[in-house]
């Protein structure tokens, strides 16, 4: 579920624009007249897109991407920025800085902390860290034109973000966009959702693998606690039988035991497997991938019916054994 989720939060939820491209600052005004010229394109938003090193309150580095947006723009059209904690929208200030979860993760920094910005030539400022923004891949601070003039200098726009109209083909708009040799860098939110599918398919694999594993260690462990139970017990069964139980009330007798303890595991383990799950995010510190943790309520139910689909195959199985069970035998073998 959270693999699945990965895909859909970022590039549909998070990120709005079709198409971004850098080019150099002098290039910038004949991309903006190329895409003026463009039907295609709705809409496109100018700003500086720069490579900064971010110190952490700790010491700790990161280099992560810096959109400087002007401040008459808005970015809700191509980035949707909300609080990772009450989940409001989000919009650069005059006073500080937003960035990404997984940043202030990897730095170890909250809202309200100030973090340290050295950009390429090597001009550092510190800077209050304003708000973080929910993100899934990669790492982004985001800084209003004005903030950025009165700190590292003069603002010069060298990347665009474009949305297109409905009903363009965004394969055959990228490849008519990027023939232009003024653009350094561009890239297709299309094309980054094949490679995040393509890249992920290897991980679904492992993560199939360890589904079936864990169904299959679920049932190896009923099957031996109910065999070793019926090995334990196997006089008492004797006798019981000895008394006048039918084959169907013994198995009855035994197999709601089974289905009891199945029904506690499922009760206990659900929430505590969620919790489990919750606790490895923080864990998992990568510097350009926040796992989020995402569950559907299907998934446990379809839990919990595995389980018990289980433990009624592993009675099922047993119920063999108690049928050879030999009251004479049994009873006559010394304690």
């Amino acid at each position: 579920d959270s693999v699945g989720a990965l895909m859909p939060r970022q590039y549909e939820y998070i990120v709005h624009y079709d198409w971004m491209a850098v080019t150099e600052t002098d290039d910038h005004d004949e991309l903006c007249g190329i895409l003026d010229q463009m039907p295609e394109i709705r809409s496109y938003l100018e700003l500086d897109v720069e490579a900064v090193t971010v110190r952490g309150p700790d010491g700790s580095t990161e280099i992560i991407q810096l959109y400087v947006v002007p401040d008459s723009g808005s970015l809700e059209e191509y980035v949707l920025l909300r609080d990772t904690g009450s989940g409001a929208l989000l919009r650069p200030g005059p006073d500080g800085i937003i960035v990404t979860r997984n940043a202030s993760v990897i730095l170890s920094f909250a809202a309200g902390d100030t973090v340290s910005l050295q950009d390429l030539h090597f001009r550092q400022h510190d800077f209050k860290v304003s708000a973080i923004t929910e993100n899934y891949l990669g790492n982004a601070v985001y800084m209003t034109r004005d903030l950025y003039e009165r700190t590292f200098g003069k603002f010069e726009a060298n990347a665009v973000l474009a949305v297109y109209r409905d009903g363009t083909d965004p394969d055959e708009a990228a490849r008519r966009l990027e023939q232009n040799d003024i653009i350094r860098t561009s890239v297709s939110t299309s094309d980054l959702k094949s490679q995040f599918e393509t890249a992920f398919t290897l991980i679904n694999v492992v993560v199939y693998l360890l589904i079936v594993m864990a169904a299959a260690l679920a049932f190896v462990v009923l099957f031996t606690l109910a065999s070793t139970n019926i090995s334990e017990r196997e006089r008492e069964l004797a006798t019981i039988k000895v008394l006048g139980f039918y084959d169907r009330e013994v198995h009855l007798y035994v197999n709601k035991e089974t289905l009891i303890l199945t029904g506690f595991g499922i009760l206990l383990g659900m929430p505590t497997g969620a919790l489990y799950a919750h606790a490895l995010t923080p864990i998992l510190k990568m510097p350009s991938f926040y796992f989020a943790v995402s569950i559907r309520p299907s998934s446990f139910v379809l839990s919990a019916a595995l389980a018990l689909l289980f433990a009624l195959m592993v009675n099922r199985m047993t119920d063999r054994t108690l049928n050879e069970i030999d009251p004479a035998e049994a009873l006559k073998s010394i304690e």
